[in-house]
């Protein structure tokens, strides 16, 4: 089955296998853009993803590659077919970037989120209030009021999705005991620790104390998007603030962020421990 996936998942699955295909035929960027009579940009663009292909240039382009086979042809456009959908987020495209956008379609597809914060509460936590601040602190957001009302309720319907009671993604969220510092004031920190309290069972929240050997000086937020099938090979995404993230894909790279989460995550105490608990008293000292 082709379907049950994302347009991102999608255009991904299709971009790789025709990367693959120009390959074992043994064509340069520059044969594909002479046969096609494209510009090398619109090929670059179509194997890295930026742009979808149509029906009729893929149809071309497979042509050119020898795809004769029905089979093999019917699934590469039907995958077309699929990375062209529309996403759920699509309201708010001009108001986030094209790599942000891939990011919520991987993080629906996902099998298992992974991620890890040091800095302040993640977008999965947040409460509106929370997420205003936040966003409001960026000079850009702060003068475009349209704008970071857009981006707070995108942050809302993010977290529906991911928690919705007939999602099953495993999350896991690394929280530095520094990201529940006091932003604003002690009611929305209030009510950000009551959310973050209220989500327990629906995640895996692990706390880093201030004594661990963790530094985020060295290791900043990532997230970690792992999936069930073989065809979707895993991704990183890193926290390129203050507007965007930025895609990791090389499979050396994600190992190492794998490794990485791994060490935090059994650096830190589980939140729903007697220390985790105490971290998470809204009275204590943060």
């Amino acid at each position: 089955m082709l379907d049950g996936q994302g347009p991102a998942t999608n255009r991904r699955r299709l971009r790789l296998a025709l990367r693959q295909l120009r390959v074992e035929r043994g064509h340069s960027l520059e044969d594909v853009r002479h046969a096609m009579e494209w510009s090398l940009s619109k090929v670059i663009r179509i194997e890295s993803g930026a742009v979808s292909i149509s029906v009729n240039d893929l149809r071309a382009l497979l042509s050119f590659y020898g795809v004769v086979d029905s089979g093999e042809l019917g699934r590469m456009i039907e995958l077309a077919r699929l990375a062209r959908r529309r996403h759920w987020a699509a309201e708010y495209r001009d108001y986030v970037s094209p790599s942000y956008m891939d990011f919520l379609g991987y993080e629906d597809d996902a099998s298992r989120i992974s991620q890890y914060h040091p800095f302040l509460v993640p977008g999965l936590l947040q409460t509106q209030d929370y997420a205003r601040l936040v966003v409001t602190a960026r000079p850009h957001y702060r003068s475009d009021g349209q704008a970071a009302q857009a981006r707070v309720r995108l942050r809302l319907a993010r977290q529906e999705r991911v928690f919705a009671s007939g999602r099953t993604p495993a999350v896991r969220i690394v929280l530095d005991e520094r990201a529940l510092k006091r932003v604003g004031s002690r009611e929305i920190m209030r009510e950000q620790f009551r959310k973050i309290q209220e989500l327990l069972p629906r995640l895996d929240l692990v706390l880093l104390k201030r004594d661990s050997a963790a530094d985020p000086g060295f290791v900043g937020p990532f997230s970690l998007h792992e999936f069930a099938s073989e065809r979707d090979p895993d991704v990183v995404y890193l926290d390129n603030q203050p507007d965007d993230v930025a895609l990791v894909e090389d499979a050396e790279m994600v190992d190492a962020y794998k490794a990485s989460f791994e060490d935090l995550y059994v650096q830190a105490v589980p939140a729903d421990s007697e220390d985790g608990q105490k971290i998470l008293d809204f009275d204590a000292p943060h």
